[in-house]
Order: structure tokens, then C-alpha cells, then sequence
């Protein structure tokens, strides 16, 4: 009964008598794809938080979260889904500690394109920077020193990416729930039995980039005594 508690509340916190929940913001280091993966193979985490419990910090930024597949399926008449399944482990913390966890994965979000030609941003700040036409820009670039468009594309590039780190770092917030930019992808939650199991599924082939964000919730983690 206790566990049908908890992990009612790890999807969404209700009422005042629900078990408190810790929520952590996490990235994930390589990519993973069911054409590929098979159950028990490992997955790599980096957190971009730290968990508080009590007033101290639990888990700190940049500790890493272990987690693994627990089982792959393929679309079939049966299953009209891809599924992939993933147990959180536990979390590794820069001073090799290890902290177990009753944790799922609340949300996603597909990292954004970083390239600068596809950057709507740095598209603005371009076009907005002077440019130098005809036969005055080569000489000179030849002597030596940047023209004054590729003086141009470089500041555009500078203050995109000073715009652009300051308001991308985050893409997800404590109440997101389900897939960002990832079309067709669902999440739900195996809770029935320990540990809660999150199932990601689509009708297509099922890939989480590297870099794909992730939102975590979990029962407060304890220090090992």
C-alpha cells in the first residue's frame, strides 16, 4: 500500500497528505534506440541540479544518474507500439558514493539543433549586423585582418550564444509531464511493484538523442549510513 502511495504521488503530486516528492532536472549522455538497445544495458545521466533533502544537499550538481533498459518491444500486431522501458538505479555522486533511488522519468525534451544556420536567434542577430559588398571586402580580408561580414558573423555567433545560455538552459520546469520535441512519443509508469518503471513509446522506432533532457521524480534519496 505504501508503494502504491509513493509512486502515485512520483506522477503527480496531490494533496497535502501525499509523500513528498525530490524532482531532478538530468540530462542524458548518449543516445539510446530501440533498433539498437536490449534489456540491462546501462544508461548514463548527468544531473543539472542539486536534490535537497532536509536542508541538505543529497545529490549534488553534475552527479551521475545510473539507469538501465529493462526489457524492449518491437511493434507487432500484439503491440502497436514501440516500447522502451527504463529503470532508474541509483545516483553516483563526484565523491564515487552511491545513493540508491525509487525514481521515474516524469518528462522529456529533445535537445535543440545548435547549429547556427538553423538558429532563428542568430538568424536575427545577423541580419541585423553591417555588411560589405564588392570588391573593398577581399582586400581586406587579405590583409590580414577579419572583413567586416566575417566581423559580423562572429559577433551575431558571440551574442546568440550569450542570449541563447542564458535562456535555453533549461527546457523543462518542475510540472512538465510527457514528451517535449520528440513527436509521437508518450510516457507512462509501471508502478505496481518496486522499482517503478517508466515506458517510452511511439509508433515509430523509439530514439532519445544524447542531450535529451530529462525530469526526474523520485522518493527523497538518503544518504547511505
Amino acid at each position: 500500500m505504501l508503494m502504491f502511495v509513493l509512486a502515485t504521488s512520483l506522477i503527480a503530486q496531490t494533496g497535502k497528505s501525499s509523500p513528498p516528492v525530490s524532482k531532478v532536472f538530468a540530462v542524458l549522455t548518449k543516445s539510446v534506440d530501440t533498433k539498437t538497445a536490449k534489456a540491462g544495458d546501462e544508461l548514463n545521466l548527468r544531473t543539472l541540479n542539486d536534490v535537497v533533502v532536509d536542508s541538505a544537499v543529497v545529490i549534488p550538481i553534475g552527479s551521475r544518474v545510473i539507469a538501465h533498459v529493462s526489457e524492449i518491444k518491437d511493434k507487432a500486431k500484439t503491440a502497436p507500439q514501440f516500447q522502451l522501458a527504463i529503470v532508474i538505479d541509483r545516483a553516483i555522486t563526484k565523491g564515487e558514493m552511491n545513493i540508491p533511488l525509487q525514481a521515474i522519468i516524469a518528462a522529456i525534451a529533445a535537445p535543440q539543433d545548435d547549429s547556427l544556420s538553423s538558429d532563428a536567434t542568430y538568424g536575427m542577430m545577423h541580419s541585423n549586423e553591417p555588411k560589405m559588398v564588392g570588391s573593398r571586402a577581399s582586400t581586406t580580408a587579405s590583409s590580414g585582418e577579419l572583413s567586416a561580414s566575417s566581423k559580423a558573423s562572429s559577433n551575431a555567433a558571440v551574442a546568440t550564444a550569450n542570449l541563447k545560455g542564458s535562456m535555453d538552459a533549461l527546457r523543462l520546469d518542475e510540472n512538465s509531464q510527457g514528451a517535449l520535441g520528440y513527436e509521437g512519443v508518450s510516457l507512462s509508469w509501471r508502478l505496481d511493484a518496486p522499482p517503478p518503471v517508466t515506458i517510452i513509446a511511439s509508433k515509430k522506432n523509439v530514439k532519445l538523442l544524447a542531450e535529451t533532457q530529462m525530469l526526474l521524480r523520485m522518493a527523497p534519496p538518503r544518504l547511505p549510513k
